[in-house]
């Protein structure tokens, strides 16, 4: 009650203020203050949006892709180039593919393909005398996984024939999947021979006639088809293509 009692009236009280100008001018100091306390939270939460909805997704203008981890460019040392493994590559088909349901006897075609390594590209031509056996691989494949280490025993057991070439192909690459890099994966199976990469789309497994994984064929020294297998194959089969392989060497008289 006594608050109530000394209270001025309203006349009074405008008066007061009238009469106290730095009560009015810290007032508006308080007003401005305020002010730009809230203009700076609101800056701020645009400052801090989510990056989903950054300057990547401005309309109009495009964002140029990363380097394609798939295919590192060799690293400059001095005068020399570290080559490093490459998942594809560049692949030219010089010659008619074969069909996948083609009759044995068709010409397989001549191929410029890289290494895994990332060396240059190499032209293989079937028909040059010399006696292949080819094998097209699919990283992610449970057949591929248990062949390829399965091969490679064998080979290093065995040997390597010198009469002929054995070749493998990494095709139908898919990184997110089991055994990716490639690369990796057949130096971990410790591979002995040389792998060549597809591209893209898949083209030197296409001109081969790939119809599934593993896949292998046998190509003699004129470059005719002897010999296709599309799935699995234990020691014995892989050693008898192998023998079948060296058969094929024309004899020298």
């Amino acid at each position: 009650m006594e608050d109530n009692l000394n209270m001025k009236p309203p006349e009074e009280q405008s008066s007061t203020l009238k009469q106290n100008p730095k009560f009015l001018l810290g007032s508006l100091s308080l007003i401005v203050i305020g002010l730009a306390i809230v203009m700076g939270i609101v800056f701020a939460d645009d400052d801090t949006r989510p990056k989903d909805f950054a300057d990547d997704q401005i309309s109009g203008i495009e964002i140029p892709e990363g380097p394609d981890e798939s295919h590192p460019e060799p690293v400059e040392v001095g005068e020399d180039s570290v080559q490093l493994p490459r998942e594809r590559g560049e692949v030219e088909i010089l010659g008619d593919p074969i069909p996948v349901d083609a009759e044995i006897g068709y010409v397989a075609p001549s191929f410029k393909a890289q290494l895994n390594d990332g060396s240059e590209p190499i032209t293989i031509n079937p028909a040059d005398g010399t006696v292949r056996l080819i094998g097209f691989f699919a990283h992610w494949c449970p057949h591929c996984q248990r062949e390829v280490p399965r091969v490679a025993n064998w080979l290093e057991e065995n040997g390597i024939p010198a009469e002929i070439d054995i070749l493998a192909v990494s095709t139908a690459v898919r990184e997110g999947t089991p055994n990716y890099p490639p690369s990796e994966w057949f130096a971990q199976e410790r591979w002995p021979t040389d792998v060549f990469v597809d591209n893209q789309d898949n083209d030197l497994a296409a001109a081969y006639g790939l119809a599934g994984f593993p896949y292998w064929v046998l190509v003699d020294a004129t470059g005719r088809v002897v010999h296709r297998s599309s799935g699995e194959l234990t020691e014995e089969q892989f050693a008898y293509l192998v023998e079948l392989a060296i058969s094929l060497v024309p004899q020298i008289t």
